[in-house]
């Protein structure tokens, strides 16, 4: 075992064997997995390219669709509570990006900030986008130098108008985002 490396609690490299800690590992792919999809448009990566992805990684094959789908899904295609190994936990992670995957997946307080830096790097993405739009630059611009109740004013009617915009855009009316 190397440092810096969770324990596993069998001898055989394997994780919790416990329903709780199934459906714990399986709540936190959900969360990856939706996190991906909202990065790419809504759609979700599926268990096999999740797991040509991972191969890919490690340079052989380490995990299947089917692994993926049952730590997933919390139970196997035999309604069994699934026993993945360390190994396979830290190679899911790694799929994500996650370096050190095994602990993302074992240790709360490492999900917890791995968590943290993916809604920060999420946010300095949006950023980032918003900025290379003139107009929003030009809003910053402006609205700099507001007092603080100003500046909560000007949010709440962004809101707002966010709001409207994407009613629109549900019922196809007018004002729908993108039309100018």
């Amino acid at each position: 075992m190397h440092a810096g490396e969770p324990e596993s609690p069998g001898a055989d490299g394997a994780a919790d064997r416990s329903p709780g800690r199934a459906a714990l590992i399986a709540d936190k792919i959900d969360a990856l997995i939706t996190r991906e999809a909202a990065r790419a448009g809504g759609r979700a990566p599926t268990y096999r390219e999740l797991a040509e992805r991972i191969n890919r990684i490690a340079g052989h094959d380490v995990i299947s669709k089917d692994t993926i789908r049952n730590l997933h899904h919390g139970v196997t295609q035999k309604g069994q509570t699934p026993n993945p190994t360390v190994e396979t936990l830290d190679w899911l992670g790694r799929g994500f990006g996650i370096r050190q995957g095994a602990a993302y997946f074992l240790d709360d307080a490492r999900t917890a900030a791995v968590d943290e830096q993916l809604e920060r790097l999420e946010q300095l993405g949006e950023l980032r986008q918003a900025l290379g739009n003139n107009d929003v630059v030009n809003l910053v611009q402006r609205a700099s130098g507001l007092s603080d109740g100003s500046l909560h004013m000007l949010l709440a009617l962004a809101d707002r108008l966010k709001s409207l915009e994407e009613g629109a855009a549900d019922q196809g009316g007018p004002g729908a985002q993108g039309e100018r």
